[in-house]
C-alpha cells in the first residue's frame, strides 16, 4: 500500500538541504522548543548531516512508544490519514524539498515530518491524542464540513500548538519547529496567543501558505485529551443537523 524509502534515491543535494535545514532550525528551537520536544529530539538521535533514514527512526520509536513511520508520497486521504493514526502509524513523506524551498516549502517534505513532528511521538500520552483524535474524526471522515473543523483542531495542535512551561510560551507543533519565520513570529507580542479554546478554535481559518496571525496555546496536553470529549458532542450535533 505504501512506498519504500528507498534511501539512494536521495542525491548529495538532497542531502547537504537536509544539513542546511537542519543546523539553522536547531540553533534557535532546541533552546525555545517544548520540553518534550527536546527530550524526544535528543532520543531520536537525528543525523545532523544525512536526511532521515525512517528504519532507523523506527529503531528508537517503535521501542519507546509503540509507533512507527511510514513512508507515503504527499497527502494522504483523510480516511487513510486517520487509519494510520489508529494503527499507530505517522505518514512521512519520502520527498526532500528543494534548495530554493529552504525558507518555505508548500508540500509536505520529509524534514518537516521527522524533525517537525516525530520527536514529540517519542511522548506516550501525546501519541496516544493523536490515535484518540483519529478514532472520534474518522468517524465523520465524509463530511467535509465535520473534517474541516477537525483539521483546525489539527492545524492549531499539532502543526501551530504552543504550550506554556513556567509562564513561557514554547512550541510544539511540527510546522512551528521546523520554519525560521513562524520561529521568528511567536516571538511578536504583536501576535496575540489565545489560551486553548474549542469552539474558538474550531471557528477560527487558517491559511496554511502563510505566516500565520495567531496562535493558541495549551497549559498541558490533558488539555488536549479534555477536548476530545467536547469535540465528539460537536461533530455528533452537527452530523444529526446535516442529516436534519
Amino acid at each position: 500500500m505504501y512506498p519504500e524509502q528507498n534511501y539512494l534515491l536521495y542525491t548529495e543535494e538532497d542531502h547537504r538541504t537536509w544539513t542546511t535545514l537542519f543546523e539553522r532550525q536547531s540553533s534557535t528551537i532546541l533552546r525555545i522548543a517544548a520540553t518534550e520536544f527536546q527530550k524526544g529530539f535528543k532520543q531520536l538521535s537525528l543525523a545532523p548531516d544525512r536526511v532521515a533514514n525512517m528504519e532507523m527512526v523506527n529503531n528508537m520509536l517503535y521501542p519507546a512508544t509503540g509507533w512507527k513511520v511510514i513512508p507515503v508520497e504527499g497527502l494522504v486521504p483523510n480516511r487513510d490519514f486517520f487509519t494510520m493514526l489508529i494503527n499507530k502509524q505517522f505518514p512521512v513523506t519520502v520527498h526532500m524539498r528543494k534548495p530554493h524551498e529552504i525558507d518555505f516549502a508548500e508540500l509536505p517534505d520529509i524534514f518537516h515530518d521527522v524533525y517537525g513532528h516525530v520527536p514529540m511521538l517519542m511522548n506516550s500520552l501525546f501519541c496516544e491524542f493523536m490515535a484518540n483524535y483519529s478514532s472520534i474524526a474518522i468517524n465523520y471522515a465524509e463530511n467535509d464540513d465535520i473534517v474541516n473543523y477537525f483539521g483546525r483542531l489539527y492545524w492549531f495542535t499539532l502543526e501551530m500548538g504552543l504550550i506554556r512551561e513556567n509562564d513561557i510560551l514554547k512550541p510544539y507543533g511540527g510546522a512551528i519547529l521546523t520554519s525560521s519565520g513562524e520561529v521568528k513570529n511567536i516571538d511578536d507580542s504583536r501576535i496575540p496567543k489565545h489560551a486553548f479554546n474549542l469552539q474558538q478554535i474550531i471557528s477560527t481559518p487558517y491559511d496554511n501558505l502563510k505566516i500565520q496571525q495567531e496562535y493558541f496555546y495549551i497549559d498541558s496536553f490533558y488539555q488536549l485529551f479534555d477536548s476530545l470529549k467536547d469535540m465528539r458532542r460537536l461533530a455528533d450535533s452537527l452530523a444529526v443537523k446535516s442529516h436534519v
